[in-house]
């Protein structure tokens, strides 16, 4: 059992495209928190975007059907550690008065 978790969400159109807006923009009627499962999706994924606040950053992964995911930057740091860069190249860089190091030759896809 995945849990539960709180959303908003219409009464009437069951809509909770803005999990952060209390507002049903459709509807005109607010969106009152309610809790409900856990929602699980399995597929293949594809990285398409990404995002970046003050408080967070992430990836936007799509499904096979165009559905898109954002992604916790913690969540992507779990999924990739421990893999292996394996024939790269890593080139110095310097971003406004970080240094740090980019990568220059990307894994043939």
């Amino acid at each position: 059992m995945p849990g539960k978790i709180n959303v908003h969400m219409c009464a009437a159109c069951g809509d909770e495209s803005r999990p952060e807006e209390p507002w049903c923009f459709k509807c005109r009627r607010s969106k009152p928190l309610v809790r409900r499962d856990k929602l699980r999706v399995t597929g293949d994924f594809t990285v398409v975007d990404w995002f970046s606040s003050r408080s967070s950053a992430g990836l936007i992964v799509e499904d096979a059907d165009g559905k898109r995911y954002p992604m916790y930057m913690s969540d992507v740091f779990a999924m990739i550690n421990g893999l292996q860069l394996v024939s790269r190249t890593l080139e110095e860089t310097k971003k406004g008065s970080a240094y740090g190091w980019a990568l220059i030759t990307k894994e043939a896809v």
